[in-house]
């Protein structure tokens, strides 16, 4: 029987090898969920020396969910479950948000962008509005660690979700560009795994609907990711966990991660329990720390003051 090893750098323009020290380091980078879909089409060579059993394709539907041919159709907008709810919670979210989305304020100019019709019949000088300026635009890169711990709910998974995508909109209404990536990176003894996949670019409007699917649901990670790590060319013994988390620290090294890009980890170091949206929204906020440089609400207090 012929043995396969998997993919290789020649033959995968989204596959680099790179060695750091004793660490081989195997990286997937994918641009958008559509070239993730291709890829996975083209049914990349399995590791069959390392990946004998096939998890993407042989786990239980009770573990990884839909089958492996369907989880990859779901990259392309198709995955459903519970998305009603998804969007009601961000919309409870929204709610809470308009009490400090404040738009610019307008003033009486001489020069501006529209006119005042009233000033200019009264034959006033200042007959235009000017909006008040902007800030310079900043930019920041979100990447949000897909994997979590054994134990994690749904619930808090869905949470997650939706507190990731607030944090984006807050970010861009405080005039910040936003490009969000989410990955998965994790180990075995001396190898390392970290694929990343871009959700949105700079000046790309968020969509939800696109979001959804690798931030809740489960096969994005167990099966299609799943299916990209038994296609690299690994050496070490990963048919028996699939990898074991990074740390933070260490994920910033091996993703040449910069310190001002945010990173999202598992659901329960986001303070995220996936009971009260609006209690978790208040605790995703402080492990962020950035209530000093932008306008956040205080969603528990706020969200029970618009039900009174």
């Amino acid at each position: 029987m012929n043995t396969s090893y998997g993919l290789s750098p020649e033959i995968c323009p989204y596959l680099t090898v790179e060695k750091q020290a004793n660490i081989r380091i195997c990286k997937m980078d994918f641009s958008s969920l559509s070239q993730l879909h291709l890829f996975l089409l083209s049914d990349p060579p399995i590791n069959s020396d390392v990946f004998y059993s096939k998890n993407s394709l042989n786990s239980s539907e009770e573990f990884a969910g839909a089958p492996l041919d369907v989880a990859i159709d779901y990259c392309i907008g198709g995955y459903e479950k519970d998305f009603s709810l998804f969007v009601k919670l961000k919309k409870d979210i929204d709610r809470v948000n308009v009490r400090v989305f404040h738009p610019r304020k307008v003033f009486p100019s001489v020069v501006g962008s529209r006119p005042n019709v009233p000033a200019f019949i009264a034959g006033a000088p200042k007959s235009m509005y000017r909006m008040e300026q902007v800030q310079q635009k900043k930019f920041i890169t979100i990447y949000m660690n897909l994997a979590y711990t054994s134990g994690t709910t749904e619930a808090q998974i869905r949470n997650r979700g939706i507190l990731t995508l607030n944090l984006i909109k807050i970010l861009e209404h405080n005039n910040y560009g936003v490009n969000f990536k989410v990955f998965e990176a994790c180990h075995v003894e001396n190898e390392i795994f970290a694929a990343s996949i871009g959700l949105k670019k700079t000046g790309e409007l968020l969509n939800v609907k696109k979001c959804y699917y690798p931030l809740c649901g489960r096969e994005f990670l167990r099966r299609v990711l799943s299916r990209v790590k038994e296609s690299m060319p690994f050496k070490e013994r990963w048919n028996m966990s699939y990898g074991l988390l990074l740390s933070e620290t260490q994920t910033r090294n091996i993703m040449n991660i910069p310190e001002d890009a945010i990173i999202i980890g598992p659901p329960s170091e986001m303070g995220i329990a996936g009971n009260d949206i609006y209690e978790d929204a208040d605790d995703f906020w402080k492990k962020l720390h950035l209530s000093e440089e932008i306008i956040v609400p205080h969603y528990l207090k706020e969200s029970k003051e618009n039900r009174i």
